[in-house]
């Protein structure tokens, strides 16, 4: 932080706290001889590194690796991005140093041969990140197999050589920086399970997570799954895994939708995951041998499952759930390859006063949908779903069958249809309800779909406040217009309905995936004005994201021969701005709050008369 002496006018900066982006003025009453402001530059991007502690000469080990911003949220505006991977020792050798990244997130399974200690670094542009790795070559490893009568407790380096069972009442605890090795098959079903019909706890930490994997290096053999079942889920124990990585399973009998093998598999269970990786599960190289088997994420019936920063990639297909609830948070969804279905995530109905939610994550790029429901009730908020639009199945990033679909402040592009709905008959009704969301770059961004197993016209689309643009057929049925309800939207084609627009909503940059709106957009203020205002007191924006306007000014203060003081803001009209002052450059205290109707507009501080100095700021409301 600094302090810059200007004339009458200083420059526009921002504050370290991203809340504060407008100008602070010192005022010497004595003379009104100067003015003063200051900034701090803000901290950088980080790259944040995850994978085990520890490693044996030519196993794949899983590494993860994110963006982060200052705020260590991760960084979405990373839309396309790859990471390399180095080693500070010549004696070891990676079989790939490179991981492709989609909004600040990737993952790949990655060999050192050749031993010993080392440091491993991920690149992402100038930014960094080194994680050692110790070589666990010639460790002491501990042979574990049938069924537990005790509660068990695993640590270093455990081998599953054939099935384990924790029964109910009894728990399955692994501590941190535990490598989990599971035998498992060339082809066929029997590849080793973990049965846990009591608890399992697995206790990993940021730096020691817990590994789950293949105990060989064929590429071709993989373990089971892990599987939950209890007698009920009211009486159900509630088992978690926290940072944990979960690679290389699936050969186990397939089920549900795909007929294939889920890895984590979960039937009247209570399960959480806090931190994980469920990766590389299929063959994910299109016309390659086995190409999207032999695994899928997971399946789940009559359970309740929760998912919070967790990654789903290289499957045959995302988690499979039905009966269950469900919420998955500031996830990530990605790389669901091979046919009938590549889905991010297959949900069906739910059981009575369960719930299925996905918020703040993301859902990139498999062949089929990002989203495939049956029947369930579930909301979608604050994602993004990318590059559904694989020519292996007729691809939708989210496909609506039956139930009650609502999506709000989200992202969808890139897909060959946005949204779909379909119903199975004249007496069922699918609804989607569509707020404050941008879908766009897809070759239909909503349809009313009939198909040869849905042929039923009641499809009931509600969309306000949201941007439809980019294709000349921008909402397409297969029924009527009468399936839509569309108002205070942005279209690119002329639609009926209060408050509709069809306008260039002035993104950023299409081309460079930045759907945020430039100054002066059309959209910007134009959304329904009974809905709830922008945080800023404005009137509510069309899109998934709300317009922030660049930093105000404020002019040099005067003094008036009342003693109070005025001066002028200059600001983004429709937006409240709290001002503050402080006699100290230290203690902030609330002044009034404007609403900008004018720019610039008068500001007026009449208890200024008895402070011999007066510092003011102005930010965005609240």
């Amino acid at each position: 932080m600094h302090l810059e002496a200007v004339s009458t006018r200083a420059n526009v900066t921002a504050l370290k706290n991203p809340n504060w982006n407008q100008n602070l003025f010192l005022m010497l009453l004595f003379g009104l001889t100067a003015t003063r402001a200051w900034a701090a530059v803000p901290s950088a991007n980080s790259v944040k590194l995850v994978t085990q502690h520890g490693y044996l000469p030519d196993l794949p080990v899983l590494v993860r690796v994110e963006v982060l911003t200052p705020q260590g949220t991760r960084d979405w505006s990373l839309w396309d991005g790859e990471a390399v991977l180095s080693v500070d020792s010549g004696a070891v050798t990676l079989s790939t140093n490179r991981i492709p990244m989609r909004n600040g997130m990737g993952s790949t399974l990655v060999s050192f041969s050749g031993g010993g200690d080392l440091n491993l670094t991920a690149t992402v542009g100038a930014l960094h990140a080194t994680r050692p790795l110790a070589s666990l070559a010639g460790s002491p490893i501990t042979t574990v197999g049938g069924t537990s009568a005790v509660d068990a407790i695993w640590s270093g380096v455990v081998r599953v050589t054939n099935d384990f069972t924790i029964p109910a009442a009894f728990t399955l605890t692994i501590q941190p920086n535990t490598l989990v090795l599971l035998d498992g098959v060339n082809s066929g079903t029997a590849g080793v399970d973990i049965n846990v019909n009591g608890r399992i706890d697995v206790q990993g930490t940021e730096s020691d997570p817990v590994t789950f994997t293949c105990s060989s290096t064929n590429s071709n053999v993989r373990w089971g799954q892990l599987r939950h079942s209890s007698a009920s889920l009211a009486t159900a124990p509630v088992s978690t895994y926290r940072w944990a990585a979960i690679t290389r399973a699936g050969r186990a009998p397939g089920e549900g939708h795909t007929g294939q093998a889920p890895v984590v598999r979960s039937s009247a269970a209570r399960v959480r995951f806090e931190h994980c990786s469920i990766t590389d599960h299929g063959v994910t190289t299109p016309g390659a041998a086995g190409f999207g088997t032999p695994g899928k994420i997971g399946y789940a019936t009559g359970s309740d499952l929760s998912f919070d920063d967790c990654l789903f990639q290289r499957a045959r297909m995302g988690p499979e759930v039905d009966g269950t609830a469900l919420l998955f948070t500031n996830g990530v969804i990605m790389d669901m390859r091979g046919p009938d279905d590549g889905d991010g995530m297959y949900i069906h109905a739910q059981s009575a006063g369960q719930t299925c939610a996905l918020k703040l994550s993301v859902i990139a790029a498999g062949d089929d949908d990002g989203l495939d429901t049956l029947d369930p009730v579930v909301t979608v908020e604050d994602c993004i779903l990318r590059d559904w639009a694989s020519v292996v199945e007729d691809a939708k990033a989210i496909s609506v069958f039956n139930g009650v679909t609502t999506v709000r402040r989200c992202l969808i592009v890139d897909s060959t249809v946005g949204i779909s709905a379909k119903t199975s008959g004249s007496n069922t009704t699918v609804r989607v309800n569509i707020h404050e969301s941008t879908i766009t770059r897809n070759r239909t961004n909503v349809l009313a779909q009939f198909k040869s197993n849905a042929t039923g016209p009641r499809i009931d689309y509600r969309i306000t406040n949201s941007i439809l643009w980019g294709v000349a057929d921008s909402v397409a049925s297969d029924f009527g217009e009468t399936n839509f309800t569309i108002g205070f939207c942005n279209i690119s084609e002329p639609w009926p309905g209060t408050g509709n627009i069809v306008s260039d909503p002035m993104f950023v940059s299409a081309a460079n995936h930045d759907f945020r709106l430039l100054a002066f957009s059309p959209s910007i203020d134009s959304g329904n004005p009974q809905s709830t205002a922008d945080a800023d007191g404005s009137p509510i924006d069309q899109g998934w994201i709300t317009f922030l306007p660049g930093p105000s000014a404020l002019s040099h203060p005067q003094q008036m021969p009342d003693g109070s003081h005025r001066f002028d803001l200059s600001g983004y009209t429709n937006r409240q701005y709290v001002i503050e002052y402080s006699t100290n450059a230290l203690d902030w205290l609330y002044l009034f709050t404007s609403f900008q109707t004018n720019d610039p507009s008068l500001m007026v501080d009449p208890e200024a008369r008895n402070s011999p100095m007066r510092l003011y700021r102005a930010r965005l409301a609240p």
